[in-house]
């Protein structure tokens, strides 16, 4: 499937309303309908955004539900848009970051926001000079998305920095006993054929699973990695960086590591550049990556992608940086920094939802139209201690709470590549799911 889908011939394009990049040619066999979609995942296809282009799919495959065991199920049209916006978003990502860490450079579509750009000239000034020729940004992402009754779907949170929840969707599927595993199973081999045909890999190197402890509750999704891209799961004092080189230290047998996919946030990853007092880092680990002699998944500087506030630029970046308009929307959110926000939040609480502005670590988000007396005034009074530390959003109408929270998985290390299936949960007030990936036992596969 994945060498086919980069085939396509002039009669699939129009029939299902592709376009070429620049410089990309294509050309080969026709593909069924569901498969058509990830061609984008080589790069050598685009959909045409379907919120500016006349459609040109035929009704029978735009009202043509993905098999699903669920009683959530989403339309071939649905996952086009889907697949088409997410590809967008990790292409204008990894342009912004590339002038950041590359090209040394603040462009212009995020000076804007003070607080995230001067997150990036910390993390830049942290990390030193990168010499390596690229770096190959969002290897494996989720996206949170809202799938409104009405159809409607709209970004809430994207992780770029090794999501959890591939292993809950493949247990998932095999309990529904669907064919999208065979998309799962895609993906997996993809992620796998991103990491085998590193430029450093070498016969008697290897690739290995950085993972902070064997008690994180993470641990199971820490194996499926492993057991995906065949390589085994390690921890800081099993690895040492010797001139220059990273290496697996097993008894007396040093081994070359030439990928590393870390399960540790940036600020813990090397507390030679980070934190001083991290115990889950490899030392030189840092210099190691930006000097090209080791592979980082996800690179460092990935997580600041995570930020809700970051988030709200994308849009703006895929404008600038892929001249097209985005296909997907972004849940409305504004940081409680300014007085503005802080005193719109003070005079009517009951209408936002209040999360942390990191989603990596969350604190228990507020809801105004069920919060306490109690709960409101503390929640204000943690606003205007931190404000930085805090978004705000939106609560849904009351007559859109009949959606669902869909968590989708994509690959971008050789190409995007995105299989037609994801995780849904029930949403919370504002779009957002339940329960965190690893513990909401009532998730379900949606196809």
């Amino acid at each position: 499937m994945l060498r086919e889908t980069e085939n396509l011939t002039a009669e699939s394009r129009k029939a299902f309303g592709l376009e070429i990049h620049p410089n990309r040619p294509a050309g080969g066999h026709r593909l069924p309908a569901s498969q058509e979609v990830t061609a984008q995942q080589s790069g050598k296809t685009k959909l045409t955004p379907v919120s500016t282009c006349p459609l040109k799919y035929s009704q029978a495959n735009l009202n043509t539900p993905i098999a699903s065991s669920s009683e959530n199920s989403l339309y071939f049209r649905q996952w086009a848009q889907i697949a088409c916006g997410i590809r967008q978003r990790m292409e204008a990502i990894s342009a912004c970051l590339d002038d950041v860490f590359q090209r040394r450079a603040i462009p212009d579509v995020l000076l804007g926001d003070r607080s995230i750009c001067k997150m990036l000239e910390n993390l830049v000034g942290q990390i030193g000079e990168v010499s390596r020729n690229s770096i190959p940004w969002g290897w494996l992402a989720s996206t949170d998305l809202y799938v409104g009754s009405d159809g409607q779907i709209t970004v809430i949170d994207q992780n770029l920095s090794v999501p959890t929840g591939m292993e809950l969707l493949t247990r998932l599927i095999g309990r529904s006993r669907t064919i999208s595993i065979s998309a799962v199973n895609d993906l997996n081999r993809w992620l796998a054929d991103s990491v085998a045909k590193s430029g450093l890999k070498t016969p008697d190197s290897t690739a290995v699973v950085l993972n902070p402890c064997r008690y994180n509750p993470t641990i199971r999704d820490n194996e499926f990695l492993a057991r995906t891209v065949n390589s085994q799961i390690t921890q800081a004092g099993e690895q040492v960086v010797r001139n220059g080189i990273v290496e697996l230290v097993t008894g007396m047998k040093r081994t070359r590591v030439h990928t590393v996919i870390r399960r540790v946030d940036d600020d813990l990853l090397d507390p030679n550049c980070f934190r001083p007092d991290s115990l889950v880092g490899v030392p030189g680990l840092c210099k190691a990556w930006r000097n090209g002699a080791v592979n980082l998944v996800n690179p460092p500087g990935s997580y600041i992608a995570n930020i809700r506030s970051f988030t709200k630029i994308v849009p703006a970046m895929i404008r600038e940086y892929l001249n097209e308009e985005p296909e997907l929307e972004i849940a409305a959110s504004e940081e409680c920094s300014s007085d503005t926000a802080i005193q719109r939040l003070a005079k009517n609480p009951s209408q936002f939802a209040v999360r942390t502005n990191d989603p990596m670590h969350p604190a228990r988000p507020f809801f105004g139209n069920t919060a306490t007396v109690s709960e409101t005034t503390s929640l204000l009074g943690a606003v205007r201690r931190e404000p930085g530390k805090f978004v705000m959003r939106s609560l849904l109408p009351d007559t859109d709470r009949g959606g669902f929270n869909l968590r989708v998985f994509s690959s971008m290390g050789k190409g995007f590549f995105m299989p037609l299936c994801g995780i849904g949960r029930s949403c919370q007030a504002d779009g957002g799911a339940t329960l965190a990936i690893n513990e909401d036992a009532s998730a379900c596969f949606v196809g």
